[in-house]
């Protein structure tokens, strides 16, 4: 299976509320995300009836890849106070050598700390300008709506924004 990262339930929730779900597929191909993860954002989201979760699920199996949680997920959840997807896809990004995208601070953290090399949501969107997937303007346009659907502290969203404007584009003006 060629995966070339590990997502959370937080980045792909997000970046589908501001349409923008396959920034993923076109930056990375295929990702994983562990059975936990798809439990919350497409069984337990359909229950809900979170829109989100159809379009999530139309999408699983095709790019985006559902593995085997890894065992000891609990105990490490339950000690660490993080939620067990995040810990799960922290710990299959462990083994799998790939990054992980996230957006808790606490489990970005816990991440770094496992030596896991972390991407969020704006990183991805930060990704998608340097790749050339996103103008600027589109870009600052995706930031603008997710400010709405996460919590940004405004010196977050101030570097965030400065990151996108300084990346290198298409000859594009800001």
């Amino acid at each position: 299976m060629d995966i070339s990262a590990i997502s959370n339930a937080g980045p792909i929730i997000h970046l589908v509320k501001i349409g923008q779900l396959l920034l993923l597929k076109q930056l990375f191909g295929n990702i994983g995300i562990p059975e936990t993860v798809k439990i919350e954002i497409v069984e337990k989201g359909k229950v809900q009836g979170k829109p989100d979760a159809l379009i999530i699920e139309k999408e699983i199996n095709k790019w985006i890849k559902v593995l085997k949680d890894p065992k000891i997920k609990k105990e490490f959840s339950e000690r660490s106070g993080i939620h067990s997807g995040e810990i799960a896809a922290i710990m299959l990004a462990g083994e799998l050598n790939l990054p992980v995208l996230i957006d808790d601070s606490s489990a970005r953290n816990f991440a770094i700390l496992m030596q896991v090399r972390v991407l969020g949501s704006i990183g991805i969107l930060i990704k998608a300008v340097k790749s050339n997937i996103l103008s600027i303007s589109n870009a600052l346009n995706a930031l603008e709506k997710l400010s709405e659907v996460m919590w940004l502290n405004a010196s977050i969203y101030q570097k965030a924004r400065n990151s996108i404007i300084s990346s290198k584009s298409s000859n594009e003006e800001h």
